[in-house]
């Protein structure tokens, strides 16, 4: 079979395991139920939306129960107040349940993808959530998981970008279960889902694209975290679909939750817990409060209001449990709660804190011009980094947005370079923008961003009244060609170049066809576009480097002060250096020499690659010195 066959092979080998739904899938799925099951269904389905909505806020107790009314559907149309539907709907059986698992995509309220799933229980009451989709950085993730106790089989499911043609699950002892893609027309992603037994749980799936070309593999820790310590007692259910569970960590007795598989959350239980920790994630209200807490009342910026029920702990540790849907809109929107105990007296009230509590503003608070045309506009600000050090510091915070959560980064003397830029996400109006920014250097003279066309839009500069530093921004439209990087000019200085580090640098390389350069240790390397140098050790990825940004070649990336760019895998040290560099040598902070022979690069961009075994019982997490020397012996350079 020559080359043309094998990929013609796996492409429809692809085809194969890929689905496209239909307007009536749900239906059908419906139809294969006990015709009884079915009428009572349907008939729950028939009523208004306003008759359903009567069933759904009964307080039940341990939470905010369902009446059996509100089934499946009024599930769904609870998630779906202030979405909007992002294509068809997925429809797929659950061997956990013997139920179907329903999927689709939507747009949240202020415009930002999520995935939405509805799981219907045989012995408890059915629940749903939406997941926000990650806006950089991935191109297939675990999302959910029907995974339960005492269950014999468990379907995972995630996303996929648009060229994923196969996804195989990997279980922790390195059995492969193949899984199933779904196309829903009209949707950003595709589905996938993957069905394998329960006592053999998903460590990875691994992905290749529509032409048979393997991706490597994606983890599944980030979704489902490993078990922080030793447990204390068995898993105990909650409503909506909650678990909760103690385990003894080196911190002290540690609560975990989770939710299909996936942790919403862990609670420090102790002296210094206070009265109610409450959680909110994927439209779901869970948390731990102090023993004398019968009830909670939530309420929410938009209006939105909320009573959960408690119940106290199976375990004996003195405190009560909850957990309830209703957190609006993935639980983003800032709330106020008030605890009441079984008499109906409050005990604790926790007000709403302003995002700038705790990180206050020296200075003028300022929003960026473009945003808040929904939701709030982004608003930046400096806050005190510390003790007075005689110098100005400059930490940089930012709230609102899609992600209204509190973000801040710095926290030195002013920047004499840029740094990872701050970046805010706006989806509405539709195409949406992306905006950067950061704080800026009294002797900057300009910062552009450089897309990945080659265009190059400047930043503009505001310094806001008693701040400590100007701050430079860019707001660019998300239908424009993406950001590769950005060019700063300091007063009297060359121009510096700074790529937009990726975390997906490297993936884009495994879909080209460009053959890999080899080096020494196993590792080999390609230039991506834009700006990543991607390396394999033994055919694996391992972390990529900063590549050119465009117009430009590695070597610009270089200098007498950044001599070299270099990482580590799990057995090799790998990098490239200044053009005329023929030998590479390591210092670690324990002493301990490697070196690697360098070599002029295959792809005229100016510099030496190098690649070599990580010396025994070297230590590289910190302090190292690496020195740079010619043919002849001569010491070129020297990076501390």
């Amino acid at each position: 079979m020559n080359d043309l066959e094998e990929r013609l092979r796996a492409a429809l080998d692809a085809r194969a395991q890929t689905f496209e739904t239909s307007p009536d899938a749900w239906l059908r799925v419906r139809e294969r139920r006990p015709r009884r099951y079915r009428a009572l269904r349907l008939a729950a389905a028939a009523l208004p939306v306003a008759l359903l909505a009567v069933f759904v806020p009964v307080l039940l107790g341990g939470g905010l129960g369902r009446n059996t009314a509100a089934d499946a559907d009024a599930i769904y149309q609870g998630l779906m107040r202030g979405r909007t539907a992002a294509g068809e709907q997925v429809t797929v059986d659950n061997p956990t349940e013997g139920k179907p698992l329903r999927l689709w995509f939507a747009k949240g309220r202020l415009g930002n993808p999520e995935l939405c799933y509805v799981v219907e229980r045989v012995d408890a009451e059915g629940y749903g959530g939406c997941s926000r989709m990650p806006t950089i950085g991935s191109d297939a993730w675990f999302a959910g998981s029907t995974v339960r106790d005492q269950a014999e089989s468990a379907l995972d499911w995630g996303v996929a970008v648009d060229d994923i043609g196969t996804v195989t699950g990997v279980a922790g002892d390195g059995q492969r279960f193949p899984g199933q893609l779904w196309r829903p027309a009209g949707a950003p992603y595709r589905i996938w889902t993957v069905t394998y037994p329960a006592r053999q749980p998903l460590s990875k799936i691994e992905i290749s694209d529509d032409r048979g070309r393997d991706l490597g593999e994606r983890s599944r820790d980030m979704f489902a975290a490993p078990q922080p310590g030793q447990a204390l007692g068995a898993a105990h259910d909650l409503p909506a679909g909650v678990t909760a569970r103690p385990f003894r960590t080196k911190e002290g007795t540690e609560l975990r939750l989770t939710r299909g598989g996936a942790e919403l959350g862990t609670v420090l239980l102790g002296q210094a817990m206070q009265p109610v920790d409450a959680r909110m994630r994927e439209n779901v209200i869970t948390g731990v409060a102090a023993g004398n807490v019968s009830r909670i009342a939530f309420s929410f910026e938009d209006g939105t209001t909320a009573q959960v029920g408690t119940r106290p702990d199976p375990w004996g540790l003195g405190i009560t449990l909850f957990a309830a849907e209703g957190a609006p809109d993935d639980g983003q929107e800032r709330h106020r709660l008030v605890a009441y105990d079984a008499s109906g007296a409050e005990v604790w009230r926790d007000e709403a804190k302003d995002p700038q509590e705790g990180m206050p503003p020296v200075g003028e608070v300022m929003s960026l011009p473009g945003t808040g045309a929904a939701g709030e506009p982004v608003r930046v600000w400096f806050t005190d980094a510390g003790p007075d050090t005689g110098r100005p510091r400059v930490t940089l915070c930012y709230s609102g947005g899609v992600d209204p959560d509190l973000s801040c980064i710095g926290g030195g003397r002013h920047p004499d370079h840029l740094g990872s830029p701050l970046r805010a996400v706006q989806y509405l109006p539709e195409p949406g923008t992306v905006s950067y920014f950061g704080a800026a250097g009294d002797d900057w003279e300009s910062v552009e961003a450089v897309l990945s066309d080659g265009r190059r839009l400047p930043a503009t500069f505001r310094r806001g009244t008693g701040t400590p530093a100007p701050i430079w921004y860019v707001t660019i439209p998300s239908s424009d060609a993406e950001v590769a990087g950005f060019t700063m000019k300091r007063k009297d200085r060359p121009l510096g170049l700074f790529p937009e580090t990726r975390k997906d640098c490297g993936q884009q390389a495994m879909r080209s066809d460009t053959p890999r350069h080899p080096l020494p240790a196993g590792v080999t390397a390609l230039v991506s576009e834009p700006n990543c140098l991607a390396f394999w050790e033994n055919d694996e990825l391992v972390m990529g480097l900063a590549g050119p940004l465009p117009g430009t070649r590695l070597s610009d990336l270089l200098s007498a002060e950044q001599p070299v760019r270099w990482g580590r895998g799990t057995h090799a040290w790998y990098g490239y250096a200044l053009a005329g560099t023929a030998r590479i040598e390591v210092t670690s902070s324990n002493g301990v020499t490697g070196t690697a022979q360098a070599a002029p690069d295959p792809w005229e961009q100016g510099v030496a690659l190098f690649a070599a075994p990580i010396p025994e019982g070297a230590d590289f997490s910190a302090g190292m010195v690496v020195k740079g020397f010619d043919a002849g012996g001569k010491q070129l350079w020297q990076q501390d």
